[in-house]
């Protein structure tokens, strides 16, 4: 049987769609806690000196984007084909780099400390941003099939994605005035899956 450890802090950050695959699939795997205090030894033994770090039988494998793929692909809700599988990938990176990492800024204290700051900075994500970004992903949402799921009757990472990235951005969302219900009932489909109902039921509270 395979052997999985995941070695991260302890946030959310980019080793939380890599726990949600996991919680999905229903596998076990040991994580190791990285520290502000540990980590200028700790990354020494680690490819590229970063995390997450998901070593698979001893052996490590770098970078969160290449680690979810490698879940995906073991866990086979990479997609069926070769088009769903460029469609997963394309929405899934998109959700990462394009809303959950530019959102760190403002809602990181160790990136701002001061709250206001993060406030207004917040504010202008929205309207810069977030806005037109959900206009377009509900338009298409629609154009590549329409649901249940982003890549049409498959189910892939993907959806895992869009709905960690809306976990992180549900308190942004009251103030986007463009309808979305499309996306917003495959955020609920993801939340009803009882393994990830239930994930979320006991996970750890974690910063960002």
């Amino acid at each position: 049987m395979t052997g999985y450890t995941l070695h991260y802090f302890d946030f959310d950050g980019r080793a939380e769609l890599i726990r949600l695959i996991f919680a999905y699939a229903g596998i076990e795997y040991k994580e190791i806690t990285c520290t502000l205090d540990n980590w200028p030894t700790a990354r020494q033994k680690f490819p590229f000196q970063t995390v997450p770090v998901l070593e698979v039988d001893g052996i490590q494998i770098a970078q969160s984007n290449t680690i979810v793929r490698y879940l995906a692909r073991e866990t086979g809700i990479d997609g069926k084909t070769n088009s769903e599988r460029a469609l997963a990938d394309m929405y899934a990176d998109t959700f990462v780099q394009d809303i959950v990492e530019k959102a760190y800024p403002f809602r990181v204290p160790l990136a701002e400390p001061d709250a206001d700051k993060r406030r207004i900075q917040g504010e202008k994500f929205v309207k810069d941003k977030l806005i037109g970004f959900i206009e377009q992903l509900e338009e298409t949402y629609k154009k590549n099939g329409g649901g249940p799921w982003f890549c049409g009757e498959t189910f892939t990472y993907a959806d895992l994605a869009f709905f960690r990235m809306m976990n992180n951005i549900l308190y942004l969302m009251e103030h986007v005035p463009v309808p979305h219900p499309a996306i917003r009932e495959n955020y609920q489909r993801v939340a009803e899956i009882p393994c990830i109902a239930e994930y979320q039921k006991t996970k750890k509270e974690r910063p960002f």
